[in-house]
Order: C-alpha cells, then sequence, then structure tokens
C-alpha cells in the first residue's frame, strides 16, 4: 500500500480500526451504484423491530405538497406510551443521496420509542441521480407536514419535534431544517446531525492531508453530490435547501446537536457550519470524535459511540422539555 493511501491509517481509533480492512475504499460511480444499492440492502436486512422492542411498525404512503409522487413513511410508536402526545422524532437516512433506505434507522428509532415515549418516523425519499434537487427537500418536507397536520391523528405533540439525520441524512435535516424556517408554516425544536454532508464544495476542494480516506472518500463524495445536484459541484448559485453550507444566515435554527470524526471527510464542512451556527445565535453541541471516520456508527459498543449516543439523546431530551 502507497504512502499516500497510508496516510491517515495511523490515526483510526483502534476500536474502529477493522472498518478499514473489511469494507475496501472505492470511489463510487454510477457504472457501481446499482450494485453498491443492492450490498447495502444485503448488509442492513429487513428487522421486525416489534419482536425487539415494546412498539408498533406502520407503513404509511402520504401525498406530496409539490405535486410530485406519494411518499413513503415508516412509524414507530410505543406499546405504552409515556406522554399524553408523543414527541416527534424524524429521521432522514444516509447514503450520499444516492443509496440506503429508512431500515437503517430502524433499530435505533424503535429503541427510541420504546425507551423515552417518541413517535418515530422516517422518510422514504427519493434518490439520485434518478431524481435530482428538489426531489429530496419536497419528499421530507411533505413526510415531516404531513406528520405536523396529523399530529392528532398520530398522537404526537408538534411542540416537541426533532429532525435527525446522518451522512447525507443530516445534509438534508439540515436544509430541511433552513427550508421550514423561512417558510414559516410550523417549526421544529432540535436538530441532530451527525456526521452530516453538508457542502458540495468539498468534493472539488483539495485533498484533505488526513480526512476521508476511509469509506466516503472524495471521489464518492463529487458523485453523490453530482448526482443530486444535478449539475457540476461548485458551481456559484446553489439552493441553501439542498446545500445548507450554502446559507449566509442559520439564525433561527432549533438548538443543534453535531457529532464528527476527527478523519471523516467531512469534518472541516461540520467546523466551519458549527462555527456559523455560533454566529448566528444558535445553542449548538459539538463533538469531534478523535480517530473516527465515516463508519464509526457501525461499532455501537466503541467507547466513543457509546459517549455519542448518551451525549445526542441528551441533547434531543433537553432540547424538547423531556428531562
Amino acid at each position: 500500500m502507497s504512502e499516500q493511501k497510508n496516510r491517515s491509517r495511523h490515526l483510526v481509533d483502534q476500536e474502529i480500526i477493522s472498518a478499514v480492512d473489511l469494507f475496501p475504499t472505492t470511489d463510487l460511480s454510477e457504472s457501481m451504484l446499482i450494485e453498491s444499492r443492492t450490498n447495502q440492502a444485503k448488509m442492513l436486512p429487513q428487522i421486525d423491530v416489534t419482536q425487539l422492542f415494546p412498539v408498533t411498525f406502520e407503513e404509511k404512503t402520504v401525498p406530496s405538497y409539490f405535486g410530485g409522487p406519494d411518499i413513503r413513511i415508516e412509524i414507530i410508536k410505543p406499546i405504552q406510551p409515556k406522554h399524553k402526545k408523543l414527541p416527534l422524532f424524524y429521521s432522514i437516512h444516509g447514503g450520499g443521496m444516492v443509496m440506503g433506505s429508512p431500515v437503517g434507522d430502524r433499530t435505533a428509532n424503535a429503541s427510541l420509542a420504546s425507551q423515552h415515549g417518541f413517535c418515530c418516523v422516517s422518510v422514504y425519499y427519493r434518490l439520485a441521480p434518478e431524481h435530482a434537487q428538489p426531489s429530496q427537500l419536497q419528499d421530507c418536507y411533505s413526510g415531516l407536514k404531513w406528520c405536523i397536520e396529523h399530529a392528532e391523528e398520530l398522537a404526537i405533540d408538534s411542540q416537541k419535534a426533532a429532525i435527525s439525520g446522518s451522512s447525507a441524512g443530516g445534509g438534508l435535516a439540515a436544509g430541511l431544517a433552513i427550508y421550514i424556517r423561512d417558510q414559516k408554516e410550523f417549526d421544529i425544536h432540535h436538530l441532530r446531525l451527525r456526521n452530516p454532508m453538508l457542502d458540495d464544495r468539498t468534493s472539488i476542494a483539495p485533498e484533505h492531508p488526513y480526512a476521508g480516506e476511509f469509506v466516503w472518500t472524495k471521489g464518492s463524495n463529487y458523485f453523490g453530490w453530482k448526482s443530486v445536484l444535478g449539475h457540476e459541484p461548485g458551481s456559484e448559485e446553489v439552493s441553501q435547501y439542498y446545500v445548507p453550507a450554502r446559507a449566509k444566515s442559520l439564525a433561527g435554527l432549533p438548538p443543534t446537536y453535531i457529532s464528527i470524526g476527527s478523519i471523516d471527510l467531512f469534518i472541516d464542512e461540520a467546523l466551519l457550519f458549527a462555527k456559523q451556527l455560533v454566529f448566528d445565535g444558535v445553542l449548538v453541541e459539538l463533538h469531534v470524535y478523535p480517530g473516527y471516520h465515516h463508519l464509526s456508527p457501525m461499532f455501537p459498543d466503541a467507547h466513543f459511540s457509546i459517549e455519542g449516543f448518551k451525549s445526542s439523546e441528551w441533547a434531543l431530551l433537553k432540547a424538547l422539555n423531556l428531562l
């Protein structure tokens, strides 16, 4: 292995270094997309969470508010509610904008519903490159707006609503939060961003000396952003709703939790986003985990994974006044 490919191996946390060899890093491209989607689906087999937790599981199709196709959502609720009205946790899955599904978040959502009485909703948004923006924004917004408008039917408290996303889902969640702020149709009360994909310009920036070597690379990032934007990344006129890092102001966003690994490709954009939030008067909790790359969530028993779970849960409960 060349020195270039070994540039950051010595920095990887030893508890998660096995992913470096178990999941060889390759740049995602259109020619390998179908195979990558298939392989990812095999890694995330369908899980019956009702056998693992005292929860109900329902799939529902809801209309688009933009004239697009109907949107599929998953709804997980506790069998024995802890609140008269359930706080809402709306999650957006990762996958570089081109892969993934809510299946990957299903177990964590069921655990949250069971332990803390949340109504957890996940959205199946349209994937790129078959569908470019604004498809993703419209699907995510429509799924959430339907929940808010059907709060009584879902038995949720629309004044305790949180949005969460990891990786590409984090970027979509941040863009959605900015869009919600500007539309003024309803409010959200917490934003959770885990290793978020926030800035298309990272994919055309000079190579980082240490970040982005493993799992999700600059090449894969370029493919993801070009696919979802429908044009070359880095163009001057790009909507802040599609690329949250382009927002001129983040004022008015809800309390935000951000976690990122120190050798994740997205480290710089996450730090800059947190800095902008602070500058714009938004309450921010930022965690940088040493030696963590983009697949660190696959190691839930590692020390910093446990720390991340605890801190993100605390931030969520505090923001919604549930402590």
